[in-house]
Order: C-alpha cells, then structure tokens, then sequence
C-alpha cells in the first residue's frame, strides 16, 4: 500500500479548471465518502466560505454540485459541513480505479490544494500521472503504508523521530539556528559526530520522502494511452457538458504530450541504444496524439448528428 500527496499552490490552482475554488472558499477539508463509482462520487466537506460567498454559489461550478447543506454555521467560526456530487476527470479516475482513494487531510486551505490518496502503486501511478499531465502540481510526494504495523507511520525510525523533534524544539531548525550539534550532543549524551551523522540521516530521508517516487519528468506513453482509454469511456451520452469537459480533459494531455516530445528531441544521447528507445517513446507518444485526435473527431461527428 502506498500514499501519495499532491499539492498545488493557491495562485496555481487558479489557472486550472477548477480555479473558481479560490474564490469560494477560504478552506474546504475533506471528510468522507458517502457513494463513491465512477461518474457518482459523493462526499462530505467541511468548508469556510470567502467574504460574501455561500452556498448557493456552488451553482456556477460545473464539477461539483450541492446536493444538501448537513450543517450550517451558528457562529462566525463555525463550518459548513455539505454533502456535494463531485465530476472532475481526476477524481472520476480515482473513483474508477477501484483500488485507489482520497482520505482525510485532502483540503484546500491558505497555502493551496493538497489531494492525498492511498492504494498500490500502480494504480496510484495511473491517477498521479492525470494529475500531473492535466494540471502540473507544484509537488508529488509517496510513501509507503504499513497498516499491520503498531509502529509510526513516518518515513522516519522511532529513534530519529525523537532525535529529529529534541533538534527542533531546541531550534536547531530555526533560521539562525538557536543551538549547535555540539550543544545537541551534549544534552542528550552522544557524540557530536555521531547526532551530526543522524541529523544528515534524518534531512536525506525527508527529502527523499518530499520529492521521490512518483515525480519523474517522464511519462510512459503506454500508461498515457491507458489513460486516455480511461478518459473516453467517461462519455458514453451526448451530454454536452461531459463531451466539452472530456474534450477540455484531452486536449491538456495532448499539449503536454507534445511538450514532452520537444523535450525529448532536444536530449543528446552518447550510446546508440538511448537514441533508439527515445525515437520509440516519441513515436508512441505521437501516436496517443492521433489516439486522442480519433476521440475528439468521433464524439463530435456524434453530438452532431
């Protein structure tokens, strides 16, 4: 089982399809599911509106709708808690899967947006990868899950946890810092080598654990074409709305395939086998181009007819 943390900042994520958010809500914290399958996922959130803003204002946005207000503020600092309908081509994903899930400390606050989900690796993948075609996070974090553990969660050991907090509530992570290691080894009764050695430990498995996993700058175009397999089966009607939103859905992917194709023309290779698998991953990534070209073109010819 693994996790994986998606964040965009606030000024990003109003550029992207769902950018009204930003203007409606000053926090909205996940809570739960309450029906979750593919074109029908409903959730509870708890959310503070923006000045001005309530409720009623979800109308105007074509990927969430209200479906009841469970429970309304009776002071300025209280929440809503709303049960609304989600359709957004990630969660959709997420939802068909079968295998992958959002859960709690998915919210958009002050800073931006940070969508986590749990579930195996490759599905997870699946969904990280729409994620980062169509919207580009500012930062992709994973982790792994142990479930059957009593132990921490945490990409750090017991012991490092403890060295790692005794660091920091004595400011050794504070800009300046407000301790030295040699004061650090002395409280605790260690040598100054050997808490330096754990505190270089300690920075390496965070970074690691911030920025590793599922962050590459290269997508596999057979795992794109699965994608964009995927995506299409969202609209089987002739729902305008759904057709535009598909439509909207595949052209990000196909303007961020050719990105990635430019990018990989661009590298210079030394061995003659680099240059051979890079002219068949841009050929395959040309070919999910014209894939998604014969989506497009068929689902007009449909709405047209």
């Amino acid at each position: 089982m693994r996790e994986v943390t998606l964040f965009w900042k606030r000024s990003r994520i109003k550029n992207l399809d769902i950018g009204e958010l930003t203007d409606l809500f000053k926090q909205a914290e996940f809570i739960c599911y309450v029906k979750r399958i593919p074109k029908d996922i409903r959730i509870i959130l708890k959310v503070d509106f923006c000045e001005g803003k309530s409720p009623d204002d979800l109308v105007d946005l074509h990927f969430i709708e209200l479906l009841d207000i469970i429970l309304e503020p009776k002071e300025n600092s209280d929440s809503y808690l709303l049960l609304v309908k989600l359709n957004h081509s990630v969660s959709n994903l997420n939802a068909r899967t079968n295998g992958t899930s959002s859960v709690p400390g998915s919210r958009l606050d002050g800073e931006g947006l940070t969508y986590i989900i749990q579930g195996s690796p490759i599905k997870l993948k699946l969904v990280s990868t729409l994620a980062r075609l169509i919207a580009q996070p500012d930062r992709i974090s994973a982790r792994s899950l142990d479930f059957n553990s009593t132990i921490n969660q945490s990409a750090l050991s017991t012991k490092q946890l403890k060295i790692a907090k005794f660091a920091y509530d004595r400011g050794f992570f504070d800009i300046p810092k407000r301790t030295r290691i040699s004061d650090l080894a002395s409280e605790i009764g260690l040598a100054r080598a050997t808490i330096s050695e754990h505190l270089a430990r300690i920075e390496s498995i965070l970074m690691d654990d911030i920025f590793s996993s599922f962050d590459e700058s290269y997508t596999d175009p057979k795992l794109v074409k699965s994608l964009i397999e995927t995506i299409s089966l969202e609209v089987e009607n002739e729902d305008t709305n759904l057709v535009d939103n598909m439509i909207n859905v595949l052209n990000d992917i196909k303007k961020s395939i050719k990105s990635q194709i430019s990018e990989m023309k661009n590298e210079e290779f030394d061995q003659i086998t680099d240059d051979e698998l890079i002219q068949m991953a841009v050929k395959e990534h040309e070919e999910n181009i014209s894939f998604i070209d014969e989506i497009v073109e068929e689902k007009f010819k449909t709405m047209s007819n």
